[in-house]
């Protein structure tokens, strides 16, 4: 569309138009794609037949005329046997430059949700969703299927930076659904992509994780604070309903609306080889950019070089007008990811892989499309595939693809890519919003074309039906390794770990009665892999053990992740531990205890109290009705314990300063309420805490890691109360209902055990997660990564539940 430049008036008239026609496109062609997709999913033609692609156009017509005999079939088969097709259509390029509609956003993709029963094969495409709308604006669920419907227009929502408006529904790209939208501060219109997590799909624990962690990562900004337009679709924010199983991605602007790569071939067909290099051009300078760059998250967190890890035809959007188009990148794998289903095999991305996958994209762009048939994927490896092109320029994609030698980074790929010799002239990528002229449509051929097309798409339909009903899903799960011995690929050598001296890890490694008599883990696991050769040389201090994985002195670390990793860093967690809080369980003066007389647990608050001093005696107490016992507080000798309880209790940094002065005072003979903090090994503490209680009737409190607890009957570890929250006890009978008072714990060992649940959740205020620390640094031997793997198989969880830890999942009776 031109524009005059002479007057501003003409100006504004030209643009509004142009808006208009744009708006009138993206729906016409929704509906066009809409019927044309349900056709084209069900009939692949030869390659030899691709030219008959050229009269899509016909197929609502055949369709139309079709119907009775169509649905008498469908009718008779299952739904699943419906589903959206994986393949756009193909439509072979025209010899001059040709106007065409920009194309809505593909309305369908893989099915990702297994448990919703869709007649159309995709429940984020479905028009259902949007039409039970029309029919209740207030409905929340598809009357067809009951999958969460659209969001209705004018809905409202806050977000960290504004609040956000929904005015209309554009369609479905990969793991969410679009919306234009604008800030309602301002009326700037922005781009709302809705991802779901329905209930029927992931349990309570998997949607707070997913939110937690959307509104951590779904962002990226250059850590120095510089602004750089790198075609680069980077979010503006955030947002995780607190209420519905949604989560909102918003971006400024509407070039998050852009039609992707794959509409693009739906509806023009094979590009180029000009126009492939000019895409591959973008994005590879994109890709550099992502990777070597230091970026800032959400959460604050910074790292250097990010991996795309979801490149595709459904990630890169044209933006195009009539002289040059233009490639967005969008959909990080960094949070897209999140929203797949929980059995989903877990694919890190690499630097490597988006090469790969754009080296793919090549491919499709070129070919036109991803297959010529439903059961039959192009692939670059069969030499039919290929259309033509220069050989310097397949040569090129080789090694993209890694069929021949790759190239180490996406600088080095553009840089080769740009030294080719230029291809031979062909037209240029027109894509504008004017609708088609009257020259360059094609002329409609005789009705004997019909017929013959006609019979042509029906057989096809037909066969493949038929070969439909011979196949059979396969739905795989994740393999839970049994034995160390099935740990695969664990690199050989000699290898040096670090830790905490006195923290979980290395009580872990004393117990020397794990698997027989004398013998230690250690000795279990030299066992299982007789070239490994482990070393373990902890330090005084648990940053001090990080550092040197950092630096490189030594391989990996074990450690309670006390705090934040840096971006170099890796972790995988194994087990959970936990402090519990204990006061002495005497059977003598059972009816006196303190376990009875606080009723079993003690909140934070109290927590707080006792351990700066604000209170000598237990009649002190707020909010209980305690007898009157002097208080004696212990502390364990491990620092990773002592770290966590100042961040997690005292938390205020007055309150952490005042317990640090208990711990260092002199005892003052003149008080007369005495305050002092013992700290000692726990099973020490353990003896003095009931010594204190029924020799000299004082009411000692102490807490530890679970790990040094757990087994003895001593001392009784109450239940920790967070705020207004409900009571949590860490142990559990076998009857699923949790210790209390009343629970004899001598006589009753091996009736009860961890709750590994509240752990898992978080549910325990005190708990947290043990985890091996590896650097991410692909040039260093994964020995870390496999010793994770190693402490995470059945075998090994079975010995460190014995060793007091917290398993990762309740472990099977083998």
């Amino acid at each position: 569309m031109r524009q005059s430049k002479r007057s501003l008036k003409v100006s504004v008239v030209v643009k509004e138009t142009g808006k208009q026609i744009i708006q009138e496109a993206w729906q016409r062609e929704a509906i066009t794609q809409q019927a044309q997709q349900q056709v084209r999913s069900r009939v692949g033609l030869p390659s030899k037949f691709r030219w008959l692609e050229r009269f899509s156009w016909v197929i609502p017509i055949i369709q139309e005329r079709t119907a009775p005999i169509t649905e008498s079939i469908k009718a008779k088969l299952p739904k699943r046997f419906f589903q959206k097709a994986q393949n756009p259509q193909v439509v072979e390029p025209e010899l001059i430059p040709t106007a065409i509609t920009q194309p809505a956003v593909p309305l369908g993709v893989d099915s990702i949700y297994r448990k919703y029963r869709c007649g159309n094969g995709n429940t984020l495409s479905c028009e259902w969703t949007q039409k039970t709308l029309e029919q209740d604006p207030t409905a929340k669920k598809c009357l067809q299927c009951g999958f969460p419907t659209n969001l209705p227009r004018k809905t409202e929502f806050r977000g960290y930076r504004g609040r956000y408006r929904v005015d209309s529904f554009l369609g479905h790209r990969g793991m969410g659904r679009l919306y234009l939208g604008i800030q309602v501060t301002d009326g700037q219109p922005v781009a709302i992509k809705e991802y779901l997590l329905p209930n029927v799909c992931f349990n309570w624990e998997e949607i707070r994780d997913r939110k937690q962690l959307f509104e951590r990562v779904a962002g990226l900004s250059l850590a120095d604070g510089r602004i750089q337009d790198m075609r680069l679709n980077s979010p503006w924010d955030a947002i995780a309903d607190p209420v519905a199983e949604r989560c909102y991605l918003v971006t400024n602007g509407n070039q998050d609306t852009y039609p992707t790569l794959s509409a693009y071939l739906a509806s023009n067909g094979a590009m180029t080889e000009g126009e492939v290099r000019h895409i591959l051009s973008q994005v590879l300078q994109t890709l550099q950019f992502l990777h070597s760059q230091k970026f800032s998250l959400p959460s604050g967190q910074v790292q250097q070089g990010i991996a795309h890890g979801n490149i595709s035809l459904d990630s890169l959007l044209i933006m195009a007008d009539t002289k040059a188009f233009f490639i967005h990148v969008s959909d990080l794998a960094l949070w897209e990811r999140l929203f797949d289903l929980p059995t989903t095999k877990i694919v890190i991305p690499t630097f490597a892989q988006d090469l790969v996958s754009l080296g793919y994209v090549a491919f499709y762009l070129l070919t036109g499309s991803t297959g010529d048939s439903v059961s039959h994927q192009f692939d670059p490896k069969i030499e039919q595939h290929w259309t033509p092109i220069t050989i310097g320029f397949k040569a090129f994609i080789l090694r993209l693809l890694e069929l021949d030698k790759p190239f180490a980074s996406a600088e080095e790929a553009r840089q080769v890519l740009l030294q080719l010799p230029p291809p031979p002239p062909s037209e240029v990528l027109v894509i504008t919003g004017q609708p088609e002229d009257d020259k360059t449509k094609l002329r409609r051929p005789p009705l004997l074309m019909f017929g013959i097309l006609g019979l042509v798409l029906l057989g096809s339909l037909i066969l493949f039906l038929v070969q439909k009903l011979q196949n059979r899903e396969i739905s795989s799960e994740n393999i839970i390794v049994c034995c160390l011995k099935d740990v695969p690929v664990v690199p050989p050598g000699r290898y040096t770990y670090s830790g905490e001296k006195n923290g979980t890890w290395s009580y872990i490694l004393r117990q020397s009665n794990l698997i027989l008599q004398n013998q230690k883990l250690e000795q279990k696991l030299k066992e299982s892999q007789p070239k490994l050769e482990l070393t373990y040389k902890p330090e005084d201090s648990l940053i001090t053990a990080i550092d040197k994985v950092r630096s490189g002195q030594v391989d990996f670390a074990i450690t309670n992740l006390v705090n934040q990793l840096t971006p170099e860093l890796r972790k995988q967690e194994f087990a959970y531990d936990g402090l519990v809080v204990f006061v002495a369980f005497s059977y003598s003066k059972r009816d006196n205890s303190l376990p009875t007389k606080l009723n079993g647990q003690i909140s934070l608050t109290q927590l707080r109290d006792l351990y700066t001093g604000k209170i000598s005696n237990w009649n002190q107490l707020k909010g209980a009705n305690l007898p009157d016992l002097p208080v004696k507080l212990y502390v364990p000798y491990e620092q990773e314990a002592l770290q966590f309880f100042e961040k997690e209790v005292l938390k205020e940094e007055s309150a952490i300063a005042n317990f640090e002065n208990l711990q260092k005072q002199q005892r003052n003979t003149f008080s007369t309420d005495l305050i002092e903090i013992t700290r000692l090994p726990t099973l020490e503490m353990l003896r003095r805490v009931l010594q204190d209680f029924e020799e000299d009737d004082i009411g000692s409190i102490g807490f530890a890691p679970l790990s040094q607890v757990f087994g003895q009957c001593s001392a009784y570890p109450l239940a920790v109360v967070d705020g207004n929250k409900s009571a949590v006890q860490t142990l559990v009978q076998d009857n699923g209902k949790s210790i209390d008072p009343n629970t004899d714990l001598c006589d009753d060992k091996g009736s009860y055990k961890p709750n590994i649940q509240v752990f898992k959740s978080g549910t325990y205020p005190l708990s947290y997660p043990i985890v091996v620390v590896y650097p991410g640094d692909n040039s260093r031997p994964p020995i870390g990564q496999k010793f994770a793997e190693m402490l995470r198989t059945e075998e090994v969880q079975q010995l460190l539940e014995k060793a007091g830890l917290v398993p990762i999942e309740k472990i099977r009776n083998r």
